[in-house]
């Protein structure tokens, strides 16, 4: 059967989403759905369709991904560099994107998001942006993630 935007809107609309589940039961099939929910304008079911789509993962996960990274709403990139954390597959430019973003909130998580997944070539970055970075929560959380990599 069928997954529709309803089946989709079903899963993402609970207080506390079980991600694992949705993932398994909606599948690839839902990630053009996902992608349509990130492109809308609606923060939290953006936030919510994109980490749902990075744990669907594969390929077709990049586009909502790729949305989200770029979203205007600072609430959705954070969401975008979180899900990065758990989607091995997506492009690596695209943390590298969120690390440089303008909001301190995406950055750190971006932080949090590269030691998690051991990207390594992200490691002159993370340093530099140990020293440099204007906000001293991020350069705390970048030498944790430097550390880890």
């Amino acid at each position: 059967m069928p997954v529709t935007m309803n089946d989709v809107v079903a899963e993402i609309d609970k207080d506390e989403p079980e991600y694992a589940a949705a993932a398994a039961k909606l599948g690839p099939e839902a990630l053009p759905l996902l992608q349509q929910i990130v492109e809308a304008d609606d923060p939290m079911r953006a936030s919510k369709a994109t980490y749902l789509a990075a744990l669907i993962g594969g390929e077709g996960a990049t586009p909502s991904l790729e949305k989200a990274a770029a979203h205007q709403d600072a609430r959705v990139r954070v969401a975008a560099a979180h899900a990065l954390g758990a989607e091995r597959g997506a492009p690596p430019s695209l943390l590298e994107r969120l690390l440089d973003d303008g909001d301190a909130g995406v950055r750190k998580v971006a932080l949090r998001a590269a030691a998690e997944g051991k990207n390594a070539h992200l490691k002159a970055k993370v340093a530099k942006m140990s020293k440099d970075d204007p906000e001293e929560f991020v350069r705390k959380t970048a030498k944790d993630a430097a550390k880890r990599l």
